[in-house]
């Protein structure tokens, strides 16, 4: 009977000493079943619950059972004790990385931080949380506490900079969906891969949900907006914007979704208010920076909207640096970013580069020197990017908040959606039936070892009538092996003489032509005005100028063949100060002692191709016609030296009406220029691609620009510019809304899904089936071997139909013949029409594959109106002449160009589809000269030869 007493005495025992004591006397036994029967009886007792919550815990943890341990850490109360600290902490630890549960672990770590606002630990795990999850901008106090506390790695450092367009670790999600999957956290996360991968029906479905589940979410809604916007349903977006709260309006995406779709309203007030509202809230967004410069421009606030943009364009220059210095310790480059930031006003950044320099090199002077000068200003800094000083907006007069109305902007017409068209567009590959025969060559190493620059960028081509017998022939330029051997034979650039029978003749030996050089990109142009087409080719060091004798040779010069370390990519010949004797423009790229032979290295040791922003930019070359024979290089008088040019593509164009020529030059991954001829004696001209809306895409980001198409698209008399990008960067279309300014249309033109996931180079405007909308080639490739990393290389050509109204919709390769279904590493391209037939046709170089020629085997076609051009009073080959064709109350507009985009050099014809139109009312010929000519009548399906000055146009030949 005593032990049962005693038994009794202990089941009952009121005092919580006692028991607890029996339970550590149980652990301390391993006899962890009795512990946690004793704890359990304490967990409901005041004065020892949180002695028996994390005794328990600790019991539950050695045992594996996670779950468990937590549910007794939730037992312990919030306090600023260092036992709540601990249940939270490990709470949330247990949730992020043992059960994979996000939004629990940021609960419990933010429980943490309500009594720890300044703990390492939990802010570094709410870091990653809101990295992992596509809210960087909500991430930056945290990342900025830790710099605060000196904890500072190249990492918090890169991903501050780069915020949501650096997503931390997102393959991550996945295991976090196995843990949780209707997790809002993960859910919203997913959502994010989605929109990157453009499946927004997908994730339109998981955002609605998420947002019906979890509305506080405001990240969700900002995701919505963005997959709303583009898809352009007027009713859809106004209940999207109807719906969100005074927490969604904190986030500055939200206002600058709200500013691009009142910008698209044609609601200039609104869209500027809301562009203001996101750069207050966040000073470096770029697409509010950018696209406010832009519409402050449009109002004729210059000063205002050249602030913005300048703005706008360091942060871009600042981005880009971090890449480098972060991707491949740069520091170099870390030096310049800091000079950069601290311009810019991100003091936090400027502190936290040196600082993570100074772990590479403890003895950079300069990096010590930021560290001691910034390091006491931190204590006083706000915790965001920006210094309030240096927010663009501030001091500007911009409307506030009380102006907004929520349906001011409703817009008259909804989407139309993208309707699948149905086409009997056409093109054969009759390369082989043409007897061409020939592969571009970049250097020995290829394709086994190909990581060095110049490996990705050739080869050109050119087209060119060049015995005046009317049939366009065509140059190829040819690379070679590295270091380049000029007395080798093997590998060559060819011309190829067009017999207008169907078939092509090799004669580069015969025409004297010996280019034994690294070419890249070629030009045609009459350089004298001899009535003979003459050959410009860009080299990997001395660029050569071939003559035409008029009797089928050609005779080397040496002219404008710049210098032995020059790296030119694409060229132009052209008159460009209206004497009529055309000037020769190179376009350089890269330079620097190594630029031939770096190869840059991942992380784990791996090669891989350097950076663009590795290198530094080459200086572009302008070369004046002195009408004697000789040039004289103008670079530095002509107004071209601006820094920062890695060109790769050109177009020369009369862009602002005024007869003189106009250069739009893309750049690799810093902005274009677009120089404006001031029509001067001498060549010169005045970069304005920052005020003209050229130099960045719509999110006010520079982009790896390629190619280059010109031609009014949307058929509105204005020209209006193509550019091919990088994977992972839309292509971006420039509309031309007046002279001299441009918007970028992409979404609006439906172009920009399509064009995501390749790697564009050379593109052309051509209307394939006639019909007087100009269609678009791309051929597309990648610039390495990414395979393993399960991204494309090889990519197939696309064919863009123009459906009208500036809209494009991409053809399906089955559609369009064996050639757009076969992937390739695609280069140059070159419009032409080789059989004369009115059809535009094609010419592509490719890395991997062999020279293609196309035939345009369009059944159902329009009528039309093929036009050659001679100037007289202008030059020769009268580029920027403007042609306007009237027909059936249409007015067709198109205008000869040079430079032709990427290593190009296209026939220098004009073609107008004309539909079903069988006469022509009127054709309008505006000269450089300003000679302005009329002709009345006439009829469809015929080629024509206009000369400036003469009353009537020369009839050549029919089409029919």
């Amino acid at each position: 009977m005593l032990g049962v007493a005693i038994f009794f005495s202990g089941l009952f025992d009121p005092d919580p000493d006692a028991i607890y004591q029996r339970a550590s006397k149980a652990v301390r036994n391993q006899d962890d079943q009795e512990a946690k029967r004793q704890i359990e009886r304490l967990l409901e007792t005041p004065s020892h619950q949180v002695d028996a919550a994390m005794l328990g815990a600790e019991i539950a943890l050695k045992s594996g059972d996670f779950k468990e341990a937590i549910r007794y850490y939730d037992y312990v109360p919030d306090s600023a004790s260092r036992e709540s600290f601990k249940a939270r902490s490990r709470s949330g630890d247990l949730f992020l990385f043992e059960l994979k549960q996000l939004s629990a672990a940021q609960d419990e770590l933010h429980r943490v931080l309500e009594s720890h606002p300044d703990e390492e630990t939990v802010l570094q795990r709410l870091s990653f949380i809101y990295g992992l999850t596509s809210r960087g901008w909500q991430a930056i106090p945290f990342r900025l506490k830790l710099m605060q506390q000196d904890k500072i790695d190249a990492l918090l450092v890169y991903l501050l900079s780069m915020g949501d367009r650096s997503l931390e670790n997102p393959q991550l999600l996945t295991e976090y969906e196995k843990g949780k999957p209707d997790d809002p956290l993960v859910q919203l996360g997913l959502a994010r891969m989605e929109v990157d991968q453009q499946k927004y029906a997908a994730a339109k479905i998981r955002l609605q949900k998420l947002i019906s589940i979890q509305p506080e979410l405001s990240q969700a809604h900002a995701l919505l907006g963005k997959i709303l916007l583009n898809a352009g349903n007027t009713d859809e977006f106004l209940n999207w914007q109807n719906s969100l709260s005074d927490q969604d309006r904190q986030l500055p995406d939200v206002w600058g979704i709200e500013g691009q779709w009142y910008q698209k309203q044609g609601n200039r007030q609104s869209a500027i208010l809301c562009y203001g509202e996101a750069l207050r809230r966040d000073a470096a967004n770029s697409i509010a920076c950018y696209q406010l410069g832009q519409l402050l421009l449009q109002e004729g606030k210059k000063a205002e909207a050249e602030r913005l943009l300048k703005y706008s364009k360091k942060l871009q220059t600042y981005e880009g640096l971090v890449k480098v210095a972060y991707g491949d310790k740069d520091l170099a480059a870390a030096q310049k970013a800091v000079l950069l930031a601290q311009e810019l006003g991100l003091v936090w950044e400027a502190y936290g580069w040196s600082r993570a320099v100074l772990v590479l090199n403890p003895q950079l002077d300069w990096a010590f020197q930021v560290k001691q000068e910034l390091e006491p200003q931190l204590a006083e800094l706000k915790l965001t990017r920006v210094v309030d000083e240096k927010n663009p907006v501030k001091g500007l007069n911009l409307p506030g908040l009380g102006a907004k109305s929520k349906h001011e902007a409703e817009s008259a017409t909804s989407s139309k959606g993208n309707r699948q068209i149905e086409s009997s567009i056409s093109f054969e590959d009759v390369t082989a039936r043409a007897g061409i025969a020939f592969q571009y060559f970049n250097g020995q190493n290829w394709p086994e070892n190909h990581h060095k620059m110049y490996e990705f960028t050739g080869g050109g081509v050119g087209v060119l009538d060049f015995n005046s017998d009317g049939w366009p022939d065509l140059y190829l330029t040819q690379g070679a092996n590295w270091p380049v051997d000029e007395q080798q034979f093997l590998y060559r650039d060819r011309l190829y003489l067009n017999s207008g029978n169907g078939t092509f003749q090799d004669v580069t030996t015969q025409a004297g032509l010996n280019e034994s050089r690294f070419s890249q990109g070629v030009s045609i142009g009459d350089v004298n005005n001899d009535g003979f087409a003459d050959i410009y080719v860009g080299n990997i060091g001395l660029n050569r100028l071939y003559l035409n004798n008029g009797d089928g040779t050609y005779t080397e010069t040496d002219q404008a063949q710049g210098t032995a370390d020059q790296w030119t990519t694409s060229c132009l010949v052209a008159d460009l100060n209206g004497d009529s004797a055309p000037e020769i423009y190179a376009v350089n790229y890269l330079m620097g002692a190594d630029v031939f032979d770096r190869v840059c290295k991942n992380a784990d040791g791996s090669e891989r191709s350097c950076m663009p922003l590795n290198f530094p930019a080459a200086q572009d070359q302008l070369f004046a016609n002195q009408q004697n024979g000789q040039f004289q290089n103008v670079t530095s008088s002509s107004g071209i030296e601006v820094p920062e040019g890695k060109g790769l593509g050109i177009i020369a164009a009369d862009l602002h009406g005024t007869g003189y020529l106009d250069l739009f030059i893309a750049n690799d991954a810093v902005a274009n220029f677009y120089f404006v001829n001031q029509g001067t004696k001498q060549p010169t001209f005045t970069e304005q691609a920052l005020l003209s809306g050229l130099a960045l895409n719509a999110e006010g980001r520079t982009e790896a620009c390629m190619g280059i198409a010109a031609g009014d698209a949307n058929a509105d008399g204005l020209l209006d510019l193509y550019v091919t990008n990088y994977y992972r960067e839309t292509n971006t279309f420039y509309k031309q809304v007046s002279p001299d300014s441009f918007v970028d249309e992409t979404q609006a033109a439906r172009m920009a899904d399509s064009t995501t996931y390749k790697l564009g180079f050379g593109t052309q405007f051509l209307d394939a089936d006639l019909d007087g909308l100009l269609d678009l080639l791309i051929v597309n490739g990648h610039v390495e071997d990414l395979t393993a990393q399960d991204l494309p290389y090889q990519m197939q050509p696309q064919f863009m139909k123009n459906q009208g109204q500036g809209q494009f919709q991409e053809l399906k390769p089955t559609e369009l013949g064996t050639f757009f279904q076969t992937p390739r590493l695609g280069r140059g391209l070159a419009r032409l029409d080789w059989n004369r037939d009115g059809l535009e046709e094609a010419a592509v170089s490719s890395l991997d594959q062999p020279f293609v020629l196309l035939e345009n085997l369009t059944q159902n076609h329009g009528h039309r109106l093929v036009v050659r051009l001679t100037g007289t009073k202008s030059s020769r080959d009268a580029i920027g002449t403007t042609v306007r064709v009237k027909t059936k109350g249409q007015t067709l507009v198109r205008q000869l160009t040079a430079g032709d985009g990427y290593f190009a050099s296209n026939q220098r014809t004009l073609v107008f589809g004309l539909g079903d139109a069988k006469q022509i009312e009127s054709l309008e010929v505006t000269w450089p000269s300003g000679v302005h000519q009329l002709f009345e009548g006439g009829v469809a399906d015929q080629e024509v030869h206009l000369i400036e000055g003469q009353p009537e146009h020369f009839h050549i030949r029919s089409l029919n």
